[in-house]
């Protein structure tokens, strides 16, 4: 898959607020209770950049500022092909060497997390209100040896 394209962040908050689950979690962020500048200003903030990728799906990255060397990343679906093409964009570009991603247990991504090798290494009790109800975000990781291969992008059994 080619490398993502980069997309400029008013015009991921639009794409964001698209989304059949209204981009809930994409890195962090929740456009169904948070106005365009706040999550603008977030995003900034967080040096964030947001991709397309060949599919048409949204992805996303932000540095760590504790360890440059890793990337918070979100996947907009359940695209491992996409999220692949993200995570070796990183690699080479910023010599990103781990990556962390968060994600709610009925959250559409979260397959992609884990046909790309992510392994889930927390859980925040009660950490978000969506839908009338307090959720779990499970936490996930990944360094570079825990890729898989992006080949098909086929699911694990």
């Amino acid at each position: 898959m080619a490398d993502p394209i980069p997309i400029d962040l008013t015009d991921s908050i639009h794409r964001l607020r698209q989304l059949v689950d209204s981009g809930s979690g994409f890195l962090g962020l929740e456009p169904s209770t948070q106005h365009d500048q706040w999550m603008l200003h977030r995003l900034t903030q967080m040096h964030a950049a947001l991709y397309v990728a060949e599919s048409g799906t949204l992805l996303g990255s932000a540095p760590n500022p504790a360890n440059p060397r890793q990337a918070q990343v979100a996947v907009a679906a359940d695209d491992c092909a996409a999220l692949h093409a993200l995570l070796s964009h990183l690699r080479k570009t910023a010599h990103t060497t781990s990556f962390t991603a968060t994600s709610c247990s009925t959250d559409t991504s979260l397959p992609a997390l884990l046909d790309c090798g992510f392994q889930e290494v927390g859980t925040l009790r009660g950490h978000v209100f969506r839908a009338g109800v307090y959720r779990d975000v499970h936490l996930y990781y990944a360094a570079e040896c825990d890729l898989r291969p992006g080949d098909s992008g086929t699911r694990r059994g």
